[in-house]
């Protein structure tokens, strides 16, 4: 029955194509009684010759096209898929570790098919062509399968014709958009009455060989003789054909098609680019020569396919934490990922919903309503129902009234979920919100876990918590493979599914029939209970677990509103993770408690995404650190910025040379630098907008009192005056959760003082001037690196010895972010220093930037590595200061 139903569907699908197109198959004779194993291999010019294939190569035996998986889901493509029985490939267009294992399985079932006597059509090229010419480059698929099949009959197919139809991207230099082309032309062959369309001429001309006859059967024999057959003749020219033939245009004018990447070369660190090359040359197995280390090398013609292409992409963003969905076919764009200057495609170019725009219906000025997070959250959304809360590019808009409903459905399943305390593993995005609200109506313990720490801090993480739940997506942690040792996740996606219609219909209702019915049995905590466990690395080797309360939360949320002077229509752009506690309570608590809409972004190193949202939403206020605002500085125009009126930074100190871009890129905006550590939830101070005072970070917020004491002696100093930072308020945390160190606190006029360790002055504005760390540890990205716990895996691995130590690991602060050099007296590459800490579960910015070598570590007199004039060093060989 199913074969009968196939032969119809393709009788009628010829008959149809034949009305636009008209086909000739030259060679055809080869295929008669061609019965599996078959391997059929056509050119690709274009999304319209896979049907022109498929019903006019006919075999014996029913042929299977093997589909990528984004056409192969298509809505109105899927119940053919369906019935011709195709097999769906994985995008490995994008970086996934998941996707990968799936290619690598689809050649195996392919493989097994061929062994069983099937027949399939598979593309080699695995995409349509870029020009007039058909490249294979590196692509493995086809040669891995016949290898696996030598057995198999192997049908080459060369399509002339096509190219310059609207469904090649040599109609507009872009990629064909199926959902608008498809019924396009339906559209228009009704208009021709089916019978009078102009049809275009398509010849296909049809070799059969058989596998063990052909050159090789390694890609590296194998795509050149294809390319050979595929390319024979001249450069095929783009013909176009009208749709109608009196209406619509008769001309067409076709692109150039000759593009280059976008690769910044001026702006990419050469530590990087030799760091990335020497990645690739353990791929390749082999070095790179000098003609091979341009930019503009593609890594085909260096011999790598898209999975080796791929494993490459996922090392490099294991590495330097920065994300691209585009696997990069050039040497230049690896750099440029390496170094953050990918950009994620056209995703981030769509326009925000209307809705995003939509005015605030509630009036009053932002404020927070209730001295809890749940009582907080449940009460503002009551008041604020039908206003636009928070949107991300995968959930759209959302008002208040569907945030408290996605809220309450959520919190019923978290409810079972084992444990006082659940952690949650998701980037900026309404997922996040929603789950970390969730968490509190359940009556959980929300613990955001760093997954930039690796496998190692976040397996710490979940031990001081005791951690038995993760709550995360399924597509979030496919994309990164992350892994947290000791705890199993809890996927949302398994989440929402079991959410019945019928539930989710009787809370919206009860919305609007019964809203205050929903304040009834929130949670009651006490407001000095713990309201998130956030880590910090300090001095120490492992990270901190610094758990903040509701009154906490609650205070640093109204004094940052205040600072900011906010108001209700303002929008923000919110993408630091909320595992930054500037994430955390910059981007959600402040301002959805206060009433202050949010659109979120996932990936704060992706700065074309950035900017593009930014262009998209016309947020007035962007949350950020130095180092990101630069990456989106270095790829915006003057009109994707124009919205920003004000630009909040922190975590680590503005350069001047950011303050001159934001004069020319956002003239309308101020940039206001202020100052916050995670112990104190995190704001402490920040400049007041109209009385910014450049090279500070503002005075203390409201709520917040400051000592200095001597870094020594710990005597108090007077103000104006320098000394080390004292900070006591209704913000500052109440101490480390299962911590044997030393104490963070001090006792100074009866008052518990937190000691930040930071070197300050305070002038007579009491606007605050930071001098230094005193703390081993360094900023980058708005991450704290912890120096010693990089150093004790070296150290575990290259131990002292009589003669002194063998490594020492420092680092500082520099104009262009940081260097940090392991110190040895043994030869280390860096490369293998940085596997080292791979290993031992240290990811992203929690690397060696150089190796140094040395006859002997620098001691002191009591035998301790003097960091002193290791870090002198360091100063010599940068020129920091």
């Amino acid at each position: 029955m199913l074969r009968l139903a196939q032969s119809i569907f393709w009788f009628v699908i010829r008959w149809l194509l034949n009305r636009r197109y008209r086909v000739r198959v030259e060679g055809g004779e080869q295929l008669r009684d061609l019965r599996g194993p078959v391997l059929v291999m056509p050119n690709h010019p274009g999304y319209i010759d896979p049907p022109l294939v498929l019903s006019h190569i006919r075999l014996a035996q029913p042929l299977r096209p093997i589909v990528k998986e984004a056409e192969y889901r298509r809505p109105f493509l899927y119940p053919m898929m369906r019935l011709v029985e195709a097999f769906e490939m994985p995008e490995v267009g994008e970086h996934s570790r998941n996707a990968r294992e799936q290619t690598l399985a689809l050649i195996d079932a392919v493989a097994a098919g061929l062994k069983r006597g099937e027949c399939f059509l598979l593309y080699p090229s695995g995409r349509i062509q870029r020009g007039g010419r058909e490249r294979l480059g590196s692509n493995r698929a086809a040669a891995d399968i016949l290898r696996l099949c030598p057995e198999t009959k192997v049908v080459l197919v060369r399509t002339r014709g096509i190219w310059g139809s609207v469904f090649t991207v040599a109609h507009n230099g872009q990629w064909p958009d199926l959902a608008r082309f498809f019924p396009r032309g339906v559209a228009w062959m009704a208009a021709s009455l089916v019978f009078f369309a102009p049809k275009r001429t398509v010849t296909m001309t049809v070799k059969v060989m058989e596998a063990r006859d052909l050159p090789g059967l390694t890609r590296d024999v194998l795509n050149p003789f294809v390319e050979e057959f595929y390319n024979q003749g001249a450069t095929e020219a783009p013909t176009f054909v009208p749709f109608h033939a009196f209406l619509g245009p008769q001309e067409h004018e076709f692109p150039s098609l000759e593009t280059e990447a976008e690769v910044d070369l001026a702006h990419i660190r050469p530590a990087t680019v030799q760091a990335v090359n020497e990645m690739v040359e353990e791929q390749l197995g082999r070095p790179l020569d000098d003609e091979e280390r341009q930019a503009q090398t593609s890594l085909d013609e260096l011999g790598l396919d898209s999975l080796q292409r791929m494993d490459l992409a996922l090392a490099i963003e294991d590495r330097f934490s920065f994300r691209s969905d585009r696997v990069a076919d050039t040497l230049g764009e690896l750099w440029a990922l390496a170094d953050g200057q990918a950009s994620q495609g056209s995703e981030s170019a769509q326009p925000a919903p209307k809705n995003w725009f939509r005015p605030v219906a509630a009036s009053g000025p932002p404020e927070v309503l209730a001295d809890t997070i749940v009582e907080a959250f449940v009460r503002r959304a009551l008041a604020n129902l039908d206003d636009v809360a928070v949107a991300d590019r995968l959930s759209g808009v959302l008002t208040y009234r569907r945030l408290l409903v996605g809220t309450r459905l959520l919190s019923k399943r978290f409810r079972e979920l084992p444990g006082e305390a659940v952690g949650v593993l998701l980037p900026a995005s309404v997922a996040a919100d929603l789950v970390y609200f969730a968490l509190h109506m359940a009556g959980k313990l929300p613990v955001m876990l760093n997954w930039t720490t690796g496998p190692a801090g976040m397996g710490h993480g979940v031990e001081k918590t005791r951690l038995r739940r993760v709550v995360t997506s399924r597509r979030f942690v496919d994309r990164l493979g992350i892994e947290v040792p000791g705890a199993e996740y809890a996927l949302l996606e398994d989440i929402r599914g079991s959410i019945g219609k019928l539930e989710a219909l009787t809370v919206l209702a009860a919305s609007y029939v019964m809203p205050r019915s929903l304040l009834r049995d929130l949670p009651r905590p006490d407001v000095d209970a713990p309201a998130v466990v956030l880590f910090t690395s300090g001095s120490e080797s492992a990270p901190k677990a610094v758990p903040l309360s509701h009154r906490n939360l609650i205070a640093d949320s109204r004094a940052s509103i205040k600072r900011l002077e906010a108001k209700r229509s303002d929008a923000i752009l919110g993408f630091l993770p909320p595992f930054h506690s500037f994430g955390l309570t910059a981007n959600i608590l402040a301002p959805l408690l206060a009433g202050v809409r949010v659109v979120h972004y996932p990936d704060p190193t992706n700065a074309a995404g950035l900017v593009q949202t930014t262009a998209a939403y016309r947020p007035t206020i962007t949350i950020t650190t130095p180092t990101f605002l630069g990456y989106q500085f270095s790829v915006a125009r003057l009109e994707d910025l124009e919205s920003l009126r004000v630009i909040i930074t922190g975590a680590e100190k503005c350069p001047e040379a950011i303050f001159e871009r934001a004069r020319d890129l956002t003239p309308g905006a101020e940039i206001i630098e202020g100052y916050g550590i995670t112990e104190c939830s995190p704001v402490v101070a920040g400049n007041i907008r109209g009385r910014t005072k450049p090279g500070t970070v503002g005075p203390p917020v409201d709520g917040v009192e400051i000592r200095l004491v001597d870094p020594e002696t710990r005597q108090p100093l007077p103000m104006p005056g320098t000394g080390m930072l004292l900070v006591h308020g209704p913000t500052v945390f109440s101490g480390y959760m299962d911590y044997e160190g030393a104490d963070p606190f001090m006792e100074l006029d009866g008052k518990r003082w937190y000691v930040t360790g930071d070197l300050v002055e305070v002038d007579e504005d009491r606007y605050i001037h930071f001098r230094g760390r005193l703390k081993r540890f360094i900023k980058a990205g708005g991450e704290m690196i912890s120096l010693p716990a990089l150093e004790e895996p070296l150290a575990a691995r290259y131990p002292a010895t009589d003669a002194g130590p063998q490594v020492a690991v420092e680092g500082i602060e520099t104009p262009e972010g940081r260097s940090i050099v392991l110190f040895t007296t043994q030869d280390i590459a860096l490369r293998e220093a940085n596997a080292i800490l791979s290993e031992a579960g240290f990811r992203g910015v929690m690397r060696l930037d150089e190796v140094v070598r040395l006859d002997a570590i620098p001691v002191l007199g009591t035998g301790k590595i003097d960091y002193k004039v290791l870090r002198q060093m360091i100063v010599e060989r940068t020129g920091a200061r």
